[in-house]
């Protein structure tokens, strides 16, 4: 599953380490001509050395952004290293945009507990695809997650067979058609629909190991490819639990072995007009029967009185963690204490972890068009209450 590797590494070796840890978030994605080598090091030296740490320090991690990673494999990197020179130095490239970043220049450094929430929010909430290219003859089936593909399986049906074989067992057969007369007529009609029923049979047979998988995968949404013939089959084949994640349909590519890198950009449109549809009616659901605003929400979150939470995806607002441990916002214009009481100020994405696993929340990201909405009608936090 894409993304596991990372989310183990994260909770077994970063967030269990003894000591204070660097956390460095960086958007280096090479599309941004403003992210060169030396910008991007440098936004790195500035956002540490707001943090006050010591100038070898600081050095010593721009030198190794500047030697180790020269050419940018993904759009974000995260960076955990210990002061020690020979302790705790972990980092991640991502292919995707990571919370917080875009409205802090493109770094952000955090000095003390390991900072992971914005890695493991984006590892947990944001959607996962299924991408099953379907013809008479195979199924290949795609996880697609934070601009990342890769195959689960390639399932080619052997001819005048009821089975599917994986693809690397077996060659497309070279027999298909042969012996059929290409001047057509009712030999050839009987045997398209001899075929076009073995397809059937085995997309029937071929389904539950497909939702099986699906299940295992955490898949959200599954995206079809083919022509519309076997898609039809295909569909009519398949349970109601499948044909539930089905959110569109594309047309097949011209080389249908080519590999997964070559099939994202097939789907990249479908799944973001699938993400601001989602997320325009989440939003026109709590309009209609949710609650918003920072603090109210805030208050029916630490309540357990919430199903689902809406946060924008940047979600750089900060809080206040009272004596008894409650949080609240940042009073506008004022202190953020009063007199006599003794608080700390924290960014919420720090908190909003433990608060989302000791109250069974539902965390919805949501950007673009509908973050600015959330931040203009609703103040910037908005949720569907459990009652």
């Amino acid at each position: 599953m894409i993304g596991s590797n990372v989310r183990r590494a994260l909770l077994e070796q970063v967030t269990h380490h003894a000591g204070p840890v660097l956390s460095l978030y960086l958007d280096v994605n090479p599309a941004n001509p403003d992210n060169t080598e030396k910008a991007v090091a440098l936004r790195a030296a500035e956002a540490m050395r707001e943090q006050g740490l010591d100038k070898r320090f600081v050095e010593r991690i721009k030198s190794r952004l500047e030697q180790e990673f020269v050419r940018a494999q993904g759009r974000s990197l995260a960076i955990f290293a210990s002061e020690a020179e020979d302790g705790l130095f972990d980092a991640y490239f991502m292919q995707t945009r990571l919370p917080l970043l875009a409205a802090n220049h493109g770094a952000i450094a955090h000095w003390g507990t390991p900072l992971v929430a914005p890695l493991l929010f984006t590892l947990d909430q944001k959607e996962r695809y299924a991408v099953v290219y379907v013809a008479s003859d195979r199924v290949r089936v795609f996880e697609v997650f934070l601009g990342q593909i890769e195959e689960l399986s390639d399932h080619v049906r052997l001819v005048d067979t009821d089975a599917w074989q994986p693809y690397r067992n077996a060659m497309r057969s070279p027999a298909v058609g042969v012996g059929v007369a290409a001047r057509g007529g009712a030999a050839v009609d009987a045997y398209r629909d001899r075929l076009e029923e073995a397809s059937a049979r085995l997309y029937r047979r071929l389904a539950p190991e497909l939702e099986k998988s699906f299940t295992a995968e955490a898949i959200d949404r599954v995206i079809l490819i083919g022509n519309p013939g076997p898609l039809a089959a295909f569909r009519a084949a398949v349970g109601s639990d499948l044909q539930r994640r089905v959110v569109g349909t594309v047309p097949p590519p011209a080389n249908p072995d080519g590999p997964p890198r070559e099939w994202l950009p097939l789907v990249a449109d479908l799944m973001a007009s699938t993400e601001a549809k989602h997320e325009a009616s989440l939003l026109d659901r709590i309009r209609e029967a949710g609650v918003w605003g920072f603090d109210q929400t805030l208050s029916l979150l630490q309540a357990h009185r919430l199903h689902t939470l809406v946060v924008p995806f940047s979600m750089n607002q900060t809080v206040v963690r009272d004596e008894d441990g409650r949080l609240r916002a940042v009073r506008a214009g004022g202190p953020a204490v009063d007199q006599g009481e003794t608080a700390g100020e924290l960014r919420l994405l720090e908190v909003l972890p433990e608060l989302i696993e000791a109250t069974g929340t539902t965390v919805e990201f949501v950007e673009g068009d509908a973050e600015e909405r959330l931040h203009e009608e609703f103040g910037g936090l908005a949720g569907i209450a459990r009652w």
